[in-house]
């Protein structure tokens, strides 16, 4: 039960600080409605290292709840494996790509020229990777559990994830809440995923005893 509660408030922090945008509406207030998240980590923005800092941590925790999850289910079902990948998956593209900030907020704007640009189109394209890491944890664990609950957390996800897209290539055509949405649904799924991980494995362990 220690194990279970300490991996499930582990996911709740990497929730916490991958969701660390959400104080931004007190410190950077037009930068958080008007911008995608990056642009909160811009060198030209206050508390840049603040934004940049939670989103390397969180990365790297998610390594380790990862890794953890994976031992904890020792292959007793083995199509779990695709949902710790994409976590860890997730965890490594969104650290490695808070060490490649935006210089300034104009440049969170668009699709960067990779060869004018080539630290920003990193920065975007581990940022894409990242979600679609995280994506596809959402759709295996609805494939695997089903339920309704995962079913609304999946289409929301989805569509958030389609907007985020769009918005990282025309910014013009969408605002930043399609992204603030995927966000915060990672972030419930995260936690919703390391208690049903969890939950399954034990309950099958006490089973067989």
């Amino acid at each position: 039960m220690k194990k279970n509660s300490f991996l499930i408030g582990l996911a709740t922090l990497i929730a916490l600080l991958y969701n660390a945008w959400l104080i931004a509406i007190w410190l950077n207030p037009k930068v958080v409605n008007s911008s995608l998240l990056s642009g909160l980590s811009a060198l030209d923005q206050p508390y840049h290292f603040l934004f940049t800092f939670t989103d390397i941590l969180s990365g790297i925790f998610c390594l380790f709840l990862a890794f953890r999850l994976y031992k904890i289910n020792e292959k007793k079902d083995n199509r779990l494996f695709m949902i710790f990948i994409s976590i860890a998956g997730f965890g490594l593209t969104t650290a490695g790509a808070a060490l490649f900030p935006y210089s300034d907020l104009p440049h969170s704007e668009g699709i960067p020229n990779p060869f004018k640009a080539p630290f920003l189109f990193i920065h975007d394209g581990l940022s894409v990777i990242a979600l679609l890491f995280i994506l596809l944890a959402v759709v295996f664990s609805y494939l695997i559990y089903r339920g309704k609950l995962l079913m609304v957390l999946m289409i929301i996800f989805v569509l958030t994830t389609l907007l985020s897209f769009v918005a990282g290539a025309i910014p013009q055509l969408v605002g930043p809440l399609g992204q603030q949405i995927n966000a915060i649904i990672g972030g419930i799924w995260l936690i919703f995923i390391s208690w049903k991980v969890q939950h399954d494995t034990f309950q099958i362990i006490h089973e067989a005893s």
